[in-house]
């Protein structure tokens, strides 16, 4: 692993998904829209939360691989998501948040 990322994403009244660094909570992204993939991987990651009675408080984690690969994964659960096995569109949905708001 050559890079990692700790973030918060949470959902707006306006149906927004706000990214917050997890350090000082700063909102680093937003995507707005219907964002299926990422809907989809952070409902994943949640939904496994939700059932071992874990909620939101700790971070998810963006993390970048020598190869290049991304992985988004939960601590708290041990769950991950091999990104890049969605092709290269969904990567690229994740791959700004490594620098965004810095």
């Amino acid at each position: 692993m050559t890079w990692q990322r700790a973030l918060h994403f949470e959902d707006r009244p306006n149906g927004d998904v706000a990214v917050l660094d997890a350090q000082d909570r700063r909102e680093i992204a937003r995507f707005q829209g219907e964002q299926g993939f990422l809907r989809g991987a952070l409902r994943t990651l949640a939904r496994e939360r939700l059932r071992r009675g874990a909620g939101p408080s700790e971070p998810f984690v963006l993390s970048g691989h020598d190869s290049g690969r991304l992985t988004l994964s939960d601590p708290v659960t041990g769950t991950r998501i091999a990104l890049e096995s969605f092709g290269p569109s969904n990567v690229a949905v994740f791959a700004p948040l490594r620098e965004a708001g810095r």
